[in-house]
Order: structure tokens, then C-alpha cells, then sequence
């Protein structure tokens, strides 16, 4: 949830949702976003069972027991490039522990952006072992423009990190400091690495605020778009122009929404050998199914692989892009130009053409949760769901065991 800032922080906010939306079309790699299309898959629709998997769905769906910690880590690259970079890391608290803690800013400079009601900022980690779950954003993104994903995450039992991928931010593209494709897609899986090295230290270190909290047995990674190629490439590794990635073995389990796969090889998708989830928008023009879901289907490897179509969902439903779209057409004092403009960059995935954007989110949540907690903690209660059944309407569910 967003709760705007107020006084002389607006046109501050004003200011980096503009950004959010001048990159929000930006997140995969060609097409135009902001037009109406349609399309649908030749996957098949699992139909309601009397097992109950409806309302397995929706419990998977609902927020989990736990209030959200934040704390945000600092760190450099570990390989040549000595390229620096901030980490957003959620976590599960207990909620009797977040009286007179303050709640989460997510902010491009200090000052400017916009408060959680989820979150609060180095509140104290609930005690467990938490499975870990690392988030990649698109790409001209940034490491927060999912918290529907990754506070949802961490309130049903997950400690969620999220790096900034340096050169290839929406702060990097204003500032001229955006690097070329082939770089990005060579540095992203080693932000990945870094980051998960970084979480796991923490918790080993008995002076940490997390000591003690990551299951380091049980790692996995989502990401959107060009989010959705690093984690394909964390798993399988990657070879182009500028050099080679390996594979990180830890990753055992993946999340890809809207992914972008034309740079992976026929071969490198093969090797995607871990269990997998691919959650695609027919409506998305920046990384259509067509292209980019169908040929990573026939091939990935890892099994389960389960692919979840959402109808009339578009690329950046699956960010919050609306919702902050909608946090400044509430303000009083902003011009019906940066409105305007503001509706022109968001583009198709708040328009009322595709399935609103909060319901794709609820999907998502539901469909995730569900296969995370299955892969990473190795319950199933949620089997019904993995098997597409009880699907909702919205949704194109299939399955390979």
C-alpha cells in the first residue's frame, strides 16, 4: 500500500513517478507498451475439482501472518567492474514488535518518492530460518517497483532482496549512466550472486540484525522482464559479446513474470534445470508471449514448470506502476499536463482495456506464493493449485511433471 507524502514532498513525488512511468514501457527489450492487442495461448485450462483448490488459491493469495522489515545494504561488485550497488532487503517481523517504528520510504534521493504501510524501516527480525527469495527488476527499473511482490513475500515467511542493477536503472537512464545490452545482461547474474552472498552473511554473522534468519538450503529467484532473463541466466549461465556468466547451483527454484529470453540461447534455456514458474500477460506487447514465453516452455528442463497465463494482463501489470500513477492523480496541486503526461507513459497497463492492474497483482501473489512455499519449504498445501486446478477465469494454467 501507498501512503503519499504530503506538503512540500509532492512535487517530489510528482517528479519520480514521472520517472517510474517515462521507463515503465522500457522494462524489456522492443516493442511499444502503450497500445491495446490482444492474444491468447493454446495451453490448457485446468477446471475447478472438488479438492478445494479455489480456496487454496485465495489463502495463497492473502497476506501472511507476519509484519515487514526493511533494510537496505550497500555493496560493490565483486568482479571487474567495481560497479556499486544498493540492495532492498524485506523481511518477516512480528507485528507486536513494530510499535513506534517508523514505516518504510522508498525514495530515488532522499526525499523524493513515497511511504509504505507495509513496511518499516530496520524493524526486528521475527525469529526462524527464512527461505530466501531474490527479486530482479526490468529493465530501467529499480530494486522497489514491486513491493506488491516482495512485501507480500516476505509477510508469508520469506526474506526477499531486491538489488538496484547498476547501469541499467531509471536513475541511470536520466543520468546518461545506462550501459550497453550485452553489458547489462553480463553484470545482472553477478548482482544476483552478490546479493545472495550478502543476505547469507548477514545471517551468519551473529552481530547482524538477520543473524540466524535465511535457510541458506532454500533460495529462490523471480524477476520481471529483463528480471525474468537474469534469473533464467543465474541458473543456466550465459555467454555473449562481452564475456560469460556461470550458473549460481544455490538458485533452486525460479519465478519469471513477463521474462525477455530472446538472448538466451536454444541451449542456455535448456539448462534452466530447476523447478520454474513463468507467469505471462496475453496482452503484453514489450515481451510477448508469442516470442518470448512459447520457446522457453518447449525448452527449459526443470521440472515442475508451470506457466500461467493471465488474460487481457499487460507488461507492466505486474509492477506498481499503476498505483503510483494513481498516488499523484490524487494530489491537489498537480497540472492536468503532468496527468496527462503521466497517462500517456503508463500506457496499456492502466488502461481499462486490460485487466486491472491490483488483480494481476493478487494472481501473481497467489500463483508464487504458492509455488515458492511448495519449492522452499517443501509443503503441499498447496499441490491442488501446482496441479492447475481450480484456476480462475483470468488464468491459462499449465503443467509439466
Amino acid at each position: 500500500m501507498i501512503r503519499v507524502r504530503s506538503d512540500r514532498n509532492r512535487l517530489l513525488l510528482v517528479a519520480a513517478v514521472a520517472i517510474v512511468a517515462l521507463v515503465g514501457a522500457a522494462c524489456g527489450s522492443g516493442g511499444d507498451d502503450q497500445d491495446s492487442a490482444g492474444g491468447s495461448t493454446d495451453t490448457t485450462v485446468a477446471e475447478a475439482s472438488a479438492t478445494g483448490a479455489s480456496g487454496e488459491l485465495d489463502e495463497a493469495g492473502t497476506p501472511g501472518p507476519y509484519a515487514v522489515g526493511l533494510r537496505t545494504l550497500s555493496l560493490t561488485d565483486s568482479g571487474d567492474s567495481g560497479r556499486s550497488f544498493s540492495v532492498d532487503v524485506w523481511y518477516p517481523v512480528d507485528a507486536a514488535d513494530t510499535a513506534g517504528v517508523a514505516n518504510a520510504e522508498y525514495s530515488f534521493i532522499p526525499g523524493l518518492g513515497y511511504t509504505s504501510e507495509v513496511s518499516f524501516t530496520d524493524a526486528p527480525a521475527a525469529d526462524g530460518s527464512f527461505p530466501l527469495v531474490v527479486y530482479s527488476h526490468g529493465s530501467g527499473g529499480f530494486r522497489w517497483v514491486a513491493t506488491f511482490f516482495t512485501e507480500f513475500l516476505a509477510s508469508k515467511g520469506f526474506v526477499v532482496a531486491a538489488p538496484d542493477h547498476t547501469g541499467n536503472t531509471a536513475i541511470d537512464g536520466f543520468t546518461g549512466g545506462s550501459v550497453d545490452s550485452p553489458t547489462n545482461a553480463n553484470n545482472r547474474p553477478g548482482d544476483v550472486t552478490d546479493t545472495i552472498d550478502a543476505v547469507l552473511a548477514a545471517s551468519d554473522d551473529a552481530s547482524d540484525p538477520l543473524a540466524g534468519r535465511v535457510d541458506a538450503s532454500s533460495i529462490g529467484l523471480t524477476g520481471h522482464s529483463f528480471g525474468g532473463f537474469t534469473a533464467l541466466a543465474s541458473v543456466s549461465g550465459h555467454t555473449n559479446a562481452v564475456g560469460s556468466t556461470l550458473p549460481d547451483p544455490r538458485i533452486t527454484a525460479l519465478v519469471v513474470m513477463a521474462p525477455y529470453t530472446l538472448l538466451l540461447s536454444d541451449d542456455e534455456l535448456a539448462a534452466v534445470d530447476v523447478p520454474t514458474m513463468m507467469i505471462s500477460a496475453t496482452d503484453d506487447l514489450t515481451t510477448p508471449i508469442e516470442t518470448n514465453t512459447e520457446r522457453a516452455w518447449e525448452l527449459i528442463s526443470g521440472r515442475p514448470l508451470v506457466r500461467i497465463d493471465v488474460t487481457a494482463a499487460a507488461h507492466n501489470s505486474f509492477t506498481d506502476l499503476c498505483q503510483l500513477r494513481e498516488a499523484v492523480a490524487e494530489l491537489p496541486d498537480v497540472s492536468e499536463a503532468i496527468t496527462d503526461a503521466l497517462a500517456a507513459q503508463a500506457g496499456q497497463a492502466c488502461s481499462d482495456e486490460v485487466l486491472a492492474s491490483v488483480e494481476v497483482h493478487r494472481i501473481t501473489n497467489s500463483y508464487a506464493a504458492a509455488f515458492l512455499i511448495d519449492q522452499l519449504t517443501g509443503s503441499t498445501t498447496y499441490a491442488a493449485v501446482l496441479a492447475c486446478e481450480g484456476a480462475p477465469t483470468e488464468v491459462t494454467c499449465d503443467v509439466r511433471s
